[in-house]
């Protein structure tokens, strides 16, 4: 009975890997507003939580001009982390209406520390580590994608 229960949890659990491992994200472009510019990235879409669980995992690298938004089907709490990934990146955290709330700089690669605000956001971008600094993207500013509610 113990050999079947544990076989049935390996195949679950290799079933899972596996449909992580075929994720094909969709890809879309969005703009981010800052007080005197304005900065398009081609992301992809992490809507399902299997597409969220798996981010940007076991990339060696991305574009300047890529990232990954992550978005939720209600406003809630969001935490990441930074399990399996192999490059720094920033976070950039967004309210329903588009606004940065908060953006978590240059994060370590594998670090499992728990990030993020503690108020409740619709999604997160994440792009390569250093980008919001060079561009000046800062808290306040927006991310204007179609997900969001404010009328630009």
């Amino acid at each position: 009975m113990r050999v079947l229960i544990f076989l049935l949890i390996y195949c679950f659990i290799s079933i899972n890997t596996l449909q992580a491992d075929n994720i094909q994200f969709k890809k879309d472009v969005l703009l981010i507003k800052t007080k005197t510019s304005k900065y398009t990235f081609n992301i992809e879409l992490a809507i399902s939580p299997q597409e969220r669980s798996k981010g940007l995992m076991n990339r060696s690298n991305i574009k300047q001009n890529e990232g990954m938004l992550f978005i939720y089907p209600k406003n809630q709490i969001i935490k990441m982390w930074m399990k399996n990934t192999l490059i720094p990146l920033d976070m950039i955290f967004i309210k329903e209406n588009g606004e940065i709330e908060k953006i978590i700089k240059m994060t370590t690669p594998k670090d499992l520390t728990v990030l993020g605000p503690e108020v409740k956001l619709k999604a997160v971008l994440e792009i390569n580590g250093g980008i919001t600094s060079y561009l000046n993207i800062k808290e306040g500013d927006f991310v204007m994608y179609k997900s969001f509610s404010k009328e630009y």
